[in-house]
């Protein structure tokens, strides 16, 4: 079941705020490199926000978050 808060790598809460209106979410603010979101599962493009957390950790150390999520 498709759930839009949950993160599609670490499955947790993404405290998305984009869908309440007259909010301002962090992610109207963060940019997601497009490599991040190209590895979001077809099925969730579009449907399921990343994390702040898969985010920064993308950005800082791409080897560790791919350990950690895609292998």
């Amino acid at each position: 079941m498709l759930d839009a808060k949950i993160c599609p790598f670490c499955k947790q809460d993404n405290n998305c705020q984009a869908h309440v209106p007259n909010n301002n979410c962090w992610c109207n603010e963060i940019k997601v490199p497009l490599e991040l979101r190209d590895l979001v599962p077809e099925e969730l493009k579009m449907k399921s926000c990343i994390c702040k957390d898969c985010i920064q950790l993308y950005k800082s150390e791409k080897v560790k978050f791919t350990n950690k999520y895609l292998l």
